[in-house]
């Protein structure tokens, strides 16, 4: 509703609807800003009001005339708020401002990334502005004969386009040869297809707003830095493309790292093809230089960015691949480093208008660049410099590396394994091929990497890139394994669906180890297991036979390699027992195949208390009140096994379980180290009225804390599915 001592009239407020201004704005600024209609004498006026109109001074008007100029001064009012918007006139195509975009309207109301005008419920409002601009402009809503295309279709269906850009060679901004032209708003029609990667625009986050913000300015405009107009026309020859050296940074950088931007922008216009090769520069080395510098000097990658950003603006080198090449370079800079919070919503905008117009030959590209690029941001980028071997494949396309990834029991997978890659990409394609599709379900998986000599692992970190682990380990000549297992058994065993052989094959090859030496087994007391662990030990031993793919009966000599180890020297049971319990189970088994029987295996296993833990030796334990007077039983080497049952201290022969704490009463662990370097991990323990701390002494203390934690979110995760 127009406030009482308003300023604005209606046809101002129509377009400024649709363009969707604050009225407010408008009201404080637009009236009495300077250069306005309303600051000039009556003489300019009359000139300001015949120039709009493509008149001349003294050439007489209509009263019909003088009705559309009143519209006409108010539009203008309104498009001098608009320092990113022009609608070029007849007789001033020589003298036009810097290129501009003013969007179509169409389905999203979106052209080139621009600025977003809404249009539902303003019919009336786009008709208007729409008659106005086709009664002022010189082309009358026909297409100009020298539209060379450069601009795309504002939208489809829905909407009618209330603007059209024409580029006209021989413009400000034309690169010499008029292959690169102004951008004027002309009423009506559609747009060409797009010839060009990117469009120089000012928009809310495009690179020539960053650039008015952002760039250096020549000595020539820092004297008169009113003079809008010359710095726009400065900056938007700054953001397009062009084939030859710098001459300084397009940031604002040190004096030191000058000469290192100007030697990635020369590696740049090299490896597009814009300069002549240099046979003591090749493609790798250049793609190498500029990887190294911006690993380096976090301040040189926005000034790499900003020059990849030009080199794909406008692109109208002669080489027909230049601008393929500067987007394939932008793709690996993306894969490798972030950019500062600053340049982020722009370079997001330049990648995201080129991905996702699919008429672009780079759009393709262009969502590898915006994929890498986020991934970037939430894993931090490469933490090393990549192999010159990495580079060469990355600069010639083949952004893909066969890795091998073993699984228990020695199966491999090999996965396509990019420059991006991290480590819960692996996991979740291997988990896949497991049939675990669910993201909570795969984070009881982990990565390894298994380095001869070691004695202990950690697992790899999530977030952790694939290439830099290998690449070190590769320098260093060392072999290696990457090992995929599952570490947490929170979640039961899959049933229902069936589970895929794949998924069996890994838990079976997991599980059995520790089970033939006997950590799954307790031995109350010193003496034999129940009855019913005896039964399945035998039952087990039989299935083992059949897993082995082995069709006759079990012998003596083969019946000891199935039993658990401890089992053997059980006084209770002697080895002709074992044989005819044995024996008398094969029947149940032989008709069986393999991966039926390896099931099986599993879930018989399944009902033990100790199944699916992970087991670590500890060398003494004590409490925090007293630790050297801690009763004798605490001080003897123990076994420590994590389940979803909780922290478990097992006696090292017979694992029965000595001491026992739910997740829900573990408050907090913490690593330390002594003088002498030996590694202690302290488990807080207890509840709001009473707690103690437990110290363990391992090497493993880095492991056993993360599993902690981890059990710890995944069962507070349930916990809240089960409340929502």
């Amino acid at each position: 509703t127009q406030s009482k001592g308003s300023t604005i009239s209606s046809g101002v407020r129509a377009a400024a609807a649709t363009l969707n201004v604050p009225l407010e704005r408008l009201e404080t600024s637009n009236v009495n800003s300077p250069g306005s209609p309303n600051q000039m004498s009556p003489t300019d006026k009359g000139h300001h009001l015949h120039h709009m109109m493509g008149g001349h001074p003294g050439q007489h008007q209509s009263p019909h005339h003088l009705h559309h100029l009143h519209h006409q001064q108010q539009q203008q009012q309104l498009m001098d708020e608009f320092e990113d918007m022009h609608i070029d006139h007849g007789g001033l195509a020589d003298s036009s401002p810097p290129p501009t975009m003013m969007g179509g309207y169409g389905n999203e109301g979106r052209l080139h990334g621009g600025m977003k005008h809404g249009i539902n419920g303003q019919q009336q409002s786009q008709q208007q502005l729409q008659q106005q601009s086709q009664h002022n402009s010189p082309y009358g809503g026909e297409r100009s004969p020298t539209d060379g295309g450069m601009a795309g279709r504002a939208g489809s269906g829905g909407g009618t386009g209330s603007g059209m850009i024409v580029n006209h060679k021989g413009s400000p901004m034309g690169n010499g040869n008029g292959n690169y032209s102004d951008m004027h708003i002309v009423a009506g029609g559609h747009h060409e297809n797009d010839s060009s990667p990117t469009q120089t625009s000012l928009t809310k986050h495009s690179l020539l707003q960053f650039a008015m913000q952002h760039f250096r300015t020549d000595d020539e405009f820092k004297s008169n830095r009113s003079d809008k107009r010359a710095m726009r026309n400065q900056h938007a020859d700054l953001v397009k493309w062009q084939g030859y050296p710098l001459r300084a940074p397009l940031l604002r950088l040190p004096a030191d790292l000058t000469p290192l931007a100007l030697e990635c922008f020369d590696c740049v216009l090299r490896y597009c093809g814009d300069l002549a090769v240099d046979p003591e520069l090749s493609e790798v080395k250049c793609v190498y230089t500029v990887l190294m510098h911006c690993h380096k000097h976090l301040a040189l990658r926005d000034e790499v960015y900003c020059q990849l950003m030009k080199q794909t603006t406008a692109n109208r080198s002669a080489c027909p691949d230049s601008a393929q090449r500067a987007w394939r370079l932008l793709s690996i800079l993306a894969a490798y480093f972030g950019c500062s919070d600053a340049l982020r919503p722009y370079l997001i905008e330049h990648l995201t208008s080129a991905a996702s117009d699919r008429r672009r030959p780079c759009h393709g590209t262009a969502a590898v660049c915006l994929t890498n690029l986020r991934k970037t941001a939430r894993c931090g980028g490469r933490k090393n410099v990549p192999s010159v071997e990495e580079v060469t494949a990355v600069s010639a396309g083949r952004s893909a590396r066969r890795q091998i990834y073993r699984l228990p029991g020695g199966a491999e997978r090999i996965v396509n394994t990019r420059c991006s890659t991290v480590v819960g990409d692996v996991i979740a394609e291997l988990c896949s091929l497991l049939g675990i599709e669910s993201p909570a379900e795969q984070q009881e998986f982990s990565l390894y990497c298994i380095v001869q000599g070691d004695a202990f692992t950690m697992p790899l970190a999530a977030d952790e890139y694939i290439l830099d682990v290998t690449t070190e380990l590769l320098k260093s000549g060392q072999p290696f394994y990457l090992i995929f297992c599952r570490s947490v058994w929170h979640f039961a065993l899959k049933r229902d669906p069936a589970p895929t052989p794949l998924y069996i094959e890994v838990l079976f090859n997991q599980v059995a180890p520790d089970y033939l030496e006997g950590l799954l087994l307790e031995l109350p007391n010193g003496g034999a297991p129940s009855p019913d662990y005896v039964r399945d030990m035998a039952r087990i031993a039989a299935i083992l036979h059949r897993a082995a793919d082995l069709n006759h009966l079990p012998a003596m000599k083969e019946i000891k390699f199935l039993l658990p180890k401890p089992a053997l020297s059980l006084r209770e049971l002697r080895p002709a027992q074992w044989v005819a319990l044995v024996q008398s189970a094969w029947p149940s088994v032989a008709g069986l195949s393999p991966i039926q029987v390896k099931a099986q295996f599993l879930n018989v296993l399944s009902s033990w208390p100790l199944f699916g833990s992970s087991f670590f030796a500890v060398k003494r334990v004590w409490a925090d009140e007293n630790p050297m007077e801690e009763p004798s039983p605490m001080w003897r080497e123990l076994i420590l096994a994590l389940n979803r049952r909780g922290v478990l201290f097992l006696d090292p022969n017979t694992h029965e379980t000595m001491q026992h704490w739910p997740f829900n009463e573990v408050i907090s662990t913490r690593k330390v180290r002594s003088e002498d370097g030996a590694l202690f991990l302290d488990m807080k323990v207890g509840n709001l009225l009473q707690q103690r701390v437990i110290r363990v002494q391992t090497e493993q203390a880095h492991e056993i804390s993360r599993l902690v934690r981890q059990y710890i979110t995944m069962a507070q995760a349930q916990q809240r599915d089960r409340r929502e």
